[in-house]
């Protein structure tokens, strides 16, 4: 199923919730939605999933707008939508009383076969005879996801699917989402998890007060931000404050005592530097390299971040996150209040004028 928003808006109380959204959901694959809270991001899935009136805009499934539908078509077109709500729906009695009247309100029986797939796909196989009442949170959520997966979805909208959650419950929700995409399907999500965004979503849109900041691939709204909200919102991206002059042909960004050669078209004054992680090569003796960029700092902190280790390294007055594998730092042999030296291109620098 084809999804466009063209110009959504949505006012509820007086308060303009979206504005200007426009979008185009076509295609299989994992789309996240991302930004603050109060951006509008549950606002705007209830809309798609026709569950709420916009105030402004339309949407189009398939090329056909909403405002045109009988209500009659509306149902079906929800019929082929599954939504998971950030806290769990679910109806007094057992997992599997829950699971049967998803199939009995669609009018579908003697589907024992797919129930028990399904189930067991999200690990509550053992669980289907118990009192949802017993179920921890992580249980519930992937109760829920169950119950609307027994119901093959076309589309399928999870809003936050994975907050609060255990590791274990986060994985397992995220594998079945991830499988649903890779049948051909569609997975509009919501999250506040940038690793989950870019290791998880194939597309992504970041959502600022009711309108859209960026929107693309997961990598380019992650790794190249197009302002300042989108950058901050990245818990390891590095976001440097300082003013930015321009010395012999050459862009330096002046942050203390720190001197960043950057590449820019910016006029002199106060800006901001964004640098990711992971464009900084960390050592302990100086690198062959053609990068410009060159700071001596000691290691403040080590962080395991499953995969990866990130950083914290202080420059004097100025603090970086680095991210590098578990096998360098072994391979480095790197302590928290050892010296090391960080490299990192000028070009791999962006610049945004501030105020």
């Amino acid at each position: 199923m084809r999804i466009e928003a063209r110009d959504l808006g949505r006012t509820s109380g007086g308060h303009r919730i979206l504005r200007g959204v426009s979008l185009d959901l076509g295609g299989a694959g994992v789309f996240t939605v991302i930004g603050p809270n109060g951006a509008g991001k549950t606002t705007l899935l209830r809309a798609l999933a026709l569950l709420d009136k916009p105030s402004a805009g339309e949407i189009l499934y398939d090329g056909r707008a909403a405002s045109g539908l009988s209500a009659r078509e509306k149902t079906a077109l929800r019929r082929r939508m599954g939504f998971v709500f950030q806290h769990p729906l679910l109806l007094n009695g057992t997992v599997i009383a829950n699971m049967r009247f998803a199939l009995k309100a669609r009018g579908r029986t003697g589907a024992e076969d797919a129930i028990g797939r399904e189930l067991a796909a999200l690990g509550l196989a053992a669980k289907r005879d118990l009192d949802v009442r017993l179920l921890s949170g992580g249980e519930k959520q992937r109760l829920q996801l169950a119950r609307a997966m027994v119901l093959e979805p076309e589309v399928l909208f999870a809003d936050e699917p994975t907050a609060n959650l255990d590791p274990l419950s986060a994985r397992t929700i995220e594998d079945r989402l991830r499988r649903m995409a890779e049948a051909g399907r569609t997975v509009i999500l919501t999250t506040h998890n940038m690793l989950q965004a870019r290791l998880f979503g194939d597309r992504a849109l970041f959502l600022k007060d009711g309108g859209i900041v960026q929107q693309g691939t997961a990598l380019q709204v992650l790794e190249r931000p197009a302002t300042l909200d989108v950058a901050y919102f990245s818990p390891l991206t590095n976001v440097v404050r300082g003013r930015l002059v321009h010395e012999g042909g050459a862009a330096i960004l002046e942050a203390g005592a720190a001197r960043i050669q950057v590449v820019t078209d910016a006029a002199d004054g106060p800006a901001a530097a964004v640098l990711r992680p992971e464009d900084i090569i960390v050592s302990r003796e100086p690198v062959r390299s053609s990068a410009r960029n060159r700071l001596a700092g000691k290691v403040a902190a080590v962080d395991d971040l499953g995969m990866i280790v990130a950083l914290r390294v202080e420059c004097g007055d100025l603090s970086l996150r680095v991210t590098i594998t578990r096998q360098s730092l072994e391979e480095l042999g790197i302590r928290p209040g050892e010296d090391v030296l960080l490299t990192f291109k000028a070009s791999a620098v962006l610049v945004f004028p501030v105020s």
